[in-house]
């Protein structure tokens, strides 16, 4: 198994990702760049505060059967201590002469960039007690993680980044960094267990997408809702206004 290979593999969503943001996006090469660094530096804080709880707690990392003290794990341990710090790096992102839009594009980058680079880490800790037998799960682990906690990682960075851009208009939307953190708690919680309940994770995925296109069109800007008066070549527009457009003027 090749180990270079699957690390390549760790991350190939983050580099298509940069790639079509690049060839397709207005976005400034500078920021992506910006918010890919910031992505693969958070992941450092994040572990090395994670390590310390359990070397001073080490019941965080015991089995539990109890429910709500299971939750409670995942949502301090996990979710609160992840999408804290991920907000912090988000605040660095340049929003001088940025758009809402480009903005928020950058923070589902640096969250992609997190969640890939995330994957790297479970999967070198994992190499290290693993044979060659193995490396068939391995693979499976990377697929299942693109799949997942790399989406959870990047779509709860939205919510974050959306929180910190409501902030700075000075509305701030509370409820986007609680729902990103919700989010985050309860896809950890169903993960958690190794029976048919960790199917109900992709209920918290599709809600933290759900909850990014709520709360990106309630703090989107007026302006950028604006239209063209005339509609454009191809388009779908077949309002009145556009139908009588050319109509002649009755005397």
């Amino acid at each position: 198994m090749s180990v270079y290979f699957s690390i390549a593999l760790c991350l190939a969503p983050f580099v298509l990702t940069f790639i079509l943001y690049e060839v397709f996006s207005k976005i400034k090469v500078s920021t992506l760049l910006i918010a890919s660094l910031l992505g693969f530096l958070a992941v450092l804080p994040i572990s090395f505060i994670q390590f310390i709880l359990v070397y001073y707690f080490p019941s965080i990392a015991q089995s539990d059967t109890n429910l709500l003290s299971v939750f409670l794990k995942t949502l301090l341990y996990n979710a609160l201590l992840e999408e804290g710090i991920k907000t912090i790096f988000l605040i660095l992102i340049p929003k001088k002469k940025s758009t809402f839009a480009h903005f928020f594009m950058a923070c589902l980058l640096m969250g992609l960039s997190l969640g890939c680079f995330e994957s790297v880490v479970y999967f070198l800790r994992h190499l290290e007690s693993s044979s060659a037998n193995n490396a068939v799960l391995l693979y499976h682990l990377i697929f299942i993680r693109m799949f997942s906690s790399v989406l959870i990682h990047t779509f709860c960075a939205g919510l974050c980044g959306i929180f910190i851009w409501s902030v700075k208009e000075k509305s701030a939307d509370f409820i986007a960094l609680i729902i990103a953190i919700l989010s985050h708690a309860l896809f950890d919680f169903f993960v958690y267990f190794s029976t048919w309940i960790q199917w109900f994770s992709i209920a918290a995925i599709l809600l933290a997408i759900i909850e990014c296109r709520i709360h990106y069109e309630k703090n989107k800007p007026l302006k950028e809702y604006k239209k063209s008066p005339l509609p454009t070549e191809g388009s779908s527009d077949v309002t009145v206004e556009s139908a009588l457009k050319d109509a002649p003027v009755q005397k």
